[in-house]
């Protein structure tokens, strides 16, 4: 990217209704394993919410290319530290739209984690391996979260991971279910998915 003054502040990040703080989206159709997911029935993906209403407005979806974009710059790490630091909210989700794209991703992700140590981070992500490979040989950083995403609605948390992400519909919610659909479809003063010592949450299909 040649000119990152045109991200400045809040054009960086996205602000979803739901959620006490920033999120940072990109493209869902550039999500790796999301977009295998997709064509099959039955999985997390296979109705992505990010493939459709407002994400597919006209001015949302340039916006979401930018942001991909500005991912690659070598200098968006520290662009993003000093966007994050400005943020009034200490929590912080990754990704309401979009997953980490490589190993090298995740680790500057993770630079951002350290780098901001008065924001909570929440890291969804269906990147297994990814993950698995940025954080070999360190932990995760005690203000964040990697909440890795089960593959299908019904189906059992990953095994892999500590803290992970479950979507039901016919069968009941493992660990703690999400409270946004009772409250409006909010968070409220619920912070579960940023919690570590939360193992799993699950969110009902909508």
């Amino acid at each position: 990217m040649k000119n990152l003054g045109t991200f400045k502040g809040s054009a960086i990040l996205s602000k979803t209704s739901k959620m006490p703080g920033y999120s940072i989206s990109t493209p869902a159709t550039d999500c790796i394993t999301g977009q295998k997911l997709h064509k099959v029935k039955g999985s997390v993906c296979s109705d992505c919410y990010a493939l459709k209403g407002s994400y597919n407005f006209s001015n949302v979806k340039p916006a979401l290319k930018k942001r991909q974009e500005f991912m690659k710059s070598p200098k968006w790490v520290e662009l993003m530290v000093e966007t994050l630091n400005r943020t009034r909210s200490p929590y912080f989700r990754w990704f309401d739209s979009g997953d980490v794209q490589s190993v090298e991703h995740a680790k500057q992700i993770l630079e951002v984690v350290e780098l901001t140590p008065n924001k909570f981070h929440w890291i969804p992500t269906k990147e297994k391996k990814i993950w698995r490979d940025a954080l070999a040989g360190r932990m995760v950083p005690n203000n964040a979260v990697v909440r890795l995403s089960g593959a299908m609605v019904d189906g059992k948390p990953p095994k892999s991971f500590y803290n992970t992400s479950t979507v039901h519909k016919d069968n009941a919610a493992i660990g703690l279910e999400c409270p946004a659909p009772s409250q409006g479809g909010k968070c409220g003063d619920c912070r579960a998915c940023w919690n570590p010592e939360v193992r799993n949450v699950s969110y009902k299909i909508h």
